[in-house]
């Protein structure tokens, strides 16, 4: 029997499909405020007064504030994101091309993270007090306040610089000493991946981390752990399969946060290991004022933030069965 009700979800549907609202118009005020437009780049001064008239009017510069932002709202609800002025393409072909190369990225950083953390959170929640605890925690406190670009260049001069080893920029070799093929490809582009990989995650898996061990902690206390334990069970069956899985609820909540925090991450890893993704794309697009690219990288990012939030509310029901959402409303 399922634990949320269709009145509750669908009410969530609603509260995420504002929120999406309310980001897009954000995104369009902020994006619009900025100095100058992407034509300045395309104007040249042997262009009469009259082409840069008619210029304005293809690219919809010349209506009024207000329909731009009506012309922006409905069309981006449509999947209507327009042409690049600068790449001379549409932007949902660029989009598209540059998303995937972001998840894949990412995506593995989260599940390393979202595993690695909970993990070590668990046993240092279990062996609370312990020594090990504290020396530990106390080494994952100072890897959390290292920024992510300072990370990520001493990764690059350590294991590319000095040894060697992984390689510091694009997603796989330009110039090829190989024939591609299915197995090569993936073979290159793991290699490329490791280095960004490793500098995601080293400072990532310590928010999941933070938010277990004492969630972990307090389970430890319960009477339903006590009982487990007096029946004999094994302490590794009572630490995982009664204790841990209660703790992981807190660490459900942190995962939406700590996705944000990876793809807010993903414009500087990307830039500085010139990974062809959506944070990078960003970066190009807003020194190029290219506000058709600029919106829709944003807008899709705001998208699987919000539709992740909202899974989540369905992932708790499963996490803990004494929640039942929306019952009674």
């Amino acid at each position: 029997m399922t634990r949320i009700s269709g009145r509750y979800l669908a009410k969530r549907i609603v509260v995420s499909y504002i929120t999406l609202l309310v980001i897009m118009t954000l995104l369009f005020a902020l994006l619009r405020s900025m100095p100058g437009t992407f034509l300045g780049a395309m104007i040249s001064p042997e262009m009469t007064a009259e082409q840069i008239a008619r210029m304005e009017e293809v690219w919809g510069l010349n209506e009024p504030l207000w329909s731009q932002y009506l012309d922006f709202m409905i069309n981006y609800q449509t999947g209507e994101f327009g042409m690049s002025p600068t790449r001379k393409v549409p932007v949902w072909d660029v989009i598209m091309r540059r998303l995937p190369r972001t998840l894949i990225l990412f995506g593995a950083g989260f599940i390393v993270a979202y595993v690695v953390g909970p993990l070590v959170g668990m046993y240092l929640g279990w062996w609370r007090g312990t020594r090990k605890d504290k020396s530990i925690f106390s080494t994952a406190l100072v890897m959390y306040s290292m920024p992510a670009f300072w990370i990520a260049w001493l990764f690059i001069w350590l294991f590319n610089y000095e040894l060697g080893l992984l390689k510091s920029t694009y997603m796989f070799d330009k110039f090829p000493e190989f024939q591609w093929t299915i197995v090569t490809t993936m073979t290159n582009v793991l290699h490329h991946m490791a280095l960004p990989l490793l500098s995601i995650t080293f400072v990532g898996w310590v928010g999941s981390m933070l938010v277990m061990r004492p969630s972990m902690n307090n389970v430890t206390e319960e009477d339903y752990v006590f009982l487990a334990q007096a029946k004999g069970l094994s302490e590794r069956t009572v630490m995982i399969k009664h204790a841990a899985r209660n703790a992981l609820i807190p660490v459900a909540t942190q995962a939406i946060v700590g996705i944000a925090f990876l793809i807010d991450g993903s414009v500087i890893i990307e830039r500085v290991f010139s990974w062809p993704g959506i944070g990078d794309l960003i970066v190009a697009a807003v020194l190029q004022q290219d506000y058709p690219i600029a919106q829709a990288a944003f807008f899709m990012l705001a998208v699987i933030i919000i539709a992740l939030r909202l899974l989540t509310d369905v992932v708790y029901t499963y996490l803990d069965p004494r929640i039942k959402f929306g019952e009674g409303q």
